[in-house]
């Protein structure tokens, strides 16, 4: 389907809990997370801060560079001097005009941090996938995990290769049949890393959660699809990560989109005079990709390929994924472990709050005064938008604006009803139903599945602030990808009950890793129920908003069975 192409163009083991891995012997392995980690390739020296123990920018496999740029990870290089870097390496590079990219991207990139607790172990280990839109993003944004590790698990962030580095399928790159999704496999290759080292940090490799937000739920649903991961993880989180299931490309739809996206490429730099390059549109081989000049890939492939594919989402390669994300689930093919599924209740309001920051930035001079208006989606743009982010869905526009997102319902103040009205929709036909649907068909299968709900309206939001004060027309709420300042310190929180929210969410995450079940381990605030229907999904707020409470009405609240009850997600 091609409904809600611009969802997400600013930013988604086998083994059972009895199937343990033989890991190092007892006696060659630390209880403890060690000052100086020893493992194969070399030390690493851990950094003491924040009631944890922090080892930096560890390679887990060779720079992916010259013969190694689209190719599949290769081992990294053993090094004899400890290695002591005191923060995370270079971000894979940023191919978006995202608000969110990073600065000092490198192509040299594939590196993580282990962040261990004090304490005796063997910990349980959490690996986190970063979000991004699987353009942006990197293990540098989550550097400070303590609200999790100082409950006692170890937290691994990883990094991969982003927009065309990561996922070009070039047919001239096709050398074992297939191509592409070289950043998934980057992934595994860091979940091979942690399985085969981690016992040096005191972590349990036969008990690892894999975690993620946004492009790092999909991720982790790519894992639960992948033949090739099975036996890496354990259990799983996915947080806002079911938002292109249905939209993932066929082999050969990439590879021919991927042609194209090269030669525009290609004539775009040759056109603004950049030399050392070997080949010309429409005769493109592997080596001339593997020697382009970095300025080709830093700029002029990295906005051709956002132009052509803006919602960026791995693609049904044959190797990696045999078959689609939603193909897998639906045939119950996909890997049957503990599951933690949710979603935020208005995530789609960062993209319409991304758009209006946006045009007050063009503005001449810039306008940040929130009682103008003027840059909010106007009403006559309301029915165009809608017909836009739904093509394909097989619902009429004119009776999603006439009878179930009709202005009128979206708040007294006309100016800013249709940015709350196409917020609502986006969140209920990108996120919150197909998570719902998702959840329904995991626990179909008998596997064990928590669903939540982060509703927290008073979250700082990412987009729209400004020397300290919000300049955006209307307010975001629970947008896209806020519930993640919650796992990790990215600032500080607002106020107490910010914080006992936190407590709570790192409890459930936690405990979850731990035991396999929410609910089990560090007391709780509420009992989170088993998912076994709609009415079991878990709201994770602040006190004045509601509290931690399930939710009996999250397909209703969300449109669920009507209109989207006919879209298969």
């Amino acid at each position: 389907m091609s409904f809600l192409p611009l969802a997400c163009a600013a930013m988604l083991a086998a083994c059972h809990g009895d199937d343990h891995v033989a890991g190092p012997a007892p006696d060659t392995v630390p209880t403890v997370a060690p000052a100086v980690a020893h493992i194969a390739a070399g030390d690493v020296v851990a950094v003491d801060r924040a009631g944890m123990r922090s080892y930096f920018a560890i390679p887990f496999a060779a720079p992916p560079v010259g013969e190694l740029r689209w190719a599949a990870p290769a081992p990294p290089q053993a090094w004899k001097v400890p290695l002591a870097k005191t923060g995370s390496a270079a971000p894979c590079l940023q191919t978006s005009e995202s608000p969110f990219r990073l600065p000092g991207d490198s192509e040299d990139c594939l590196y993580l941090d282990v962040h261990a607790p004090l304490g005796q172990g063997p910990f349980p280990v959490m690996v986190n996938i970063h979000g991004g839109a699987f353009n942006t993003g990197g293990p540098v944004a989550y550097m400070d995990p303590s609200p999790l590790v100082t409950k006692g698990v170890i937290v691994v962030n990883v990094a991969y290769r982003l927009g065309a580095m990561g996922f070009l399928a070039h047919p001239a790159l096709a050398a074992g049949g297939s191509a592409g999704n070289y950043g998934i496999m980057d992934q595994q290759a860091a979940l091979t890393w942690v399985r085969d080292n981690i016992a040096h940090f005191a972590g349990d490799r036969n008990n690892v959660t894999l975690f993620g937000e946004s492009a790092g739920g999909f991720s982790v649903m790519a894992h639960l699809a992948a033949p090739g991961s099975r036996g890496l993880f354990h259990k799983a989180i996915v947080q806002s990560g079911n938002y292109g299931n249905d939209r993932q490309l066929t082999a050969a739809q990439m590879g021919s989109a991927s042609a194209a996206i090269v030669d525009d490429a290609l004539r775009a730099a040759q056109a603004a005079g950049v030399q050392g390059i070997v080949c010309a549109p429409g005769a493109v081989t592997a080596a001339c990709l593997r020697s382009l000049p970095e300025p080709v890939v830093r700029t002029y492939l990295a906005q051709a390929i956002y132009a052509a594919l803006p919602v960026m989402v791995p693609s049904v390669d044959g190797r990696v994924l045999p078959r689609s994300v939603k193909a897998t689930f639906a045939a119950g093919e996909n890997l049957k472990v503990p599951l933690i599924n949710g979603s935020n209740r208005d995530e789609y309001t960062l993209y319409i709050a991304i758009a209006e920051a946006a045009r007050r930035a063009a503005a001449a001079p810039p306008d940040l005064d929130p009682a103008d208006t003027r840059f909010a989606l106007p009403a006559a743009a309301y029915a165009p938008t809608v017909a836009g982010l739904t093509a394909g869905a097989g619902v009429p526009a004119a009776d999603l604006v006439g009878r179930w997102y009709p202005l009128a319902a979206y708040g007294s103040d006309a100016a800013l009803q249709p940015s709350l009205a196409v917020s609502a929709l986006g969140t209920d036909l990108g996120f919150a139903c197909p998570a719902l649907r998702v959840t329904q068909r995991v626990a179909s299968q008998k596997s064990p599945a928590w669903m939540y709900e982060f509703r927290d309206r008073t979250a700082t939001p990412l987009v729209g602030i400004a020397q300290g004060k919000y300049y955006l027309s209307f307010p975001q709420g629970a947008g896209h990808s806020y519930d993640f300042q919650y796992l990790y310190n990215m600032g500080p929180l607002a106020n107490d009950e910010q914080r006992q929210l936190q407590a709570a969410m790192t409890r459930y995450w936690t405990n979850f890793a731990r035991s396999g079940d929410p609910n089990r381990g560090a007391d709780v605030p509420a009992a989170w129920p088993p998912f076994t229907g709609p009415d079991r999904v878990l709201g994770l707020d602040v006190a004045s908003g509601g509290g931690i409470k399930p939710l009996a009405t999250f397909e209703a609240d969300h449109k669920c069975a009507e209109p989207w009850g006919a879209v298969t997600f």
